[in-house]
């Protein structure tokens, strides 16, 4: 009887909150309880409905935290097509009992995810729907919404029309804004350097990407100017007077000369033709280059087979292969010195030298 005593005194039903979906009241009473009032004390779970349709209001949820179920029966609230969980929270003790808020918090964020309908309420109630309404909406304003201890506090005592009487609840809800925001800086912190960490290797592997898009460029830029100075190289022609001669090369092909002429230096003196002697290859003939001693292997066997097609020339075998080795020799130290001059030079011999020996 104490309590309903107290009960009285409180206004039924409060307002929502702003920015939110939650609305406060006093618990409803059973036909039995309401007996005993005088009928302007009466308030039932009817009177609760009644006056949200007065106010054009309709309920989606309603949330008992009283830790007696002999206020009501919970079918007066689910009958009417609204869902109904409870959430016993004890008198004494209340604000170290995390598992009520935890849970109280759980059932909020539930509803709130799959609930299609924006404008159905929360309804939230308690005994007398003051203190223990009031620390666990707060609670949940300020750690699942982000709201400061005062503004959900102020909020809460506007809507209501009544403060929170317990001093503790609100020293509670201070606290708890503090640790709130110490566990969002250090979420932040760690955030800030997740991000900090995926941006710097997001930039590391963009700049390895980068740098081997560079480096396939510039083997084909090389290998591109190698194919154009090897092919400027071996590019002869014949001039009036009957000698092979190639155009001034290039400063680029200048630069990589010597590279191009060690490629192509053994092929383009190894080239056999029909009357037994070697003479520099022509534009379209294909070079591959090959070790001094392969080289002068195969150029033995080229002289020997020179001097079995003409033995009788009034001159020893040995003294041709001397020969032949040295004119050879000095040709290899010629193209292994990469001068453009002096390999110029050394093909216009080799032409006069076949040119008299024909006449």
């Amino acid at each position: 009887m104490l309590v309903i005593c107290s009960w009285i005194k409180y206004e039924a039903l409060g307002n929502v909150i702003p920015r939110t979906r939650f609305i406060v009241f006093k618990t409803p009473i059973n036909s039995q309880l309401s007996s005993k009032l005088h009928k302007e004390q009466r308030f039932t779970t009817n009177d609760l409905f009644r006056k949200l349709a007065e106010r054009g209001q309709h309920l989606g949820l309603v949330v008992d935290l009283t830790d007696t179920d002999r206020f009501y029966d919970k079918k007066d609230i689910t009958g009417m097509c609204v869902e109904y969980e409870k959430v016993n929270c004890p008198g004494r003790g209340f604000t170290e009992r995390d598992e009520c808020v935890e849970s109280f918090n759980q059932v909020i964020q539930d509803y709130t995810d799959k609930c299609e309908d924006q404008d159905a309420l929360i309804g939230v109630h308690s005994t007398n729907g003051i203190n223990r309404c009031g620390y666990l909406i707060c609670r949940f304003l300020i750690e699942r919404l982000g709201w400061s201890s005062h503004e959900a506090i102020d909020a809460f005592e506007q809507a209501r029309g009544c403060s929170i009487e317990k001093g503790a609840y609100v020293m509670a809800l201070h606290k708890a804004a503090k640790d709130s925001r110490s566990k969002r800086a250090d979420s932040d912190s760690d955030s800030s350097e997740r991000r900090k960490k995926k941006k710097n290797k997001r930039k590391h592997h963009d700049e390895e990407s980068k740098n081997a898009i560079n480096e396939v460029n510039m083997i084909n830029m090389i290998l591109g100017e190698l194919g154009q100075q090897t092919a400027s190289v071996s590019g002869y022609h014949s001039s009036p007077n009957g000698l092979n001669t190639t155009p001034d090369p290039t400063p680029q092909q200048q630069q990589h000369w010597g590279f191009a002429i060690k490629r192509s230096k053994y092929a383009q003196l190894n080239q056999p033709v029909a009357n037994g002697t070697s003479t520099p290859p022509d534009a379209t003939s294909e070079s591959t280059p090959l070790d001094e001693e392969d080289y002068e292997e195969e150029e033995y066997e080229e002289i020997e087979d020179e001097v079995d097609l003409e033995p009788g020339k009034g001159q020893s075998v040995s003294s041709k292969r001397r020969a032949r080795r040295n004119r050879m020799q000095n040709y290899m130290r010629v193209m292994q010195r990469g001068r453009f001059h002096e390999i110029q030079a050394m093909r216009e011999e080799v032409a006069l030298t076949h040119g008299s020996a024909r006449d």
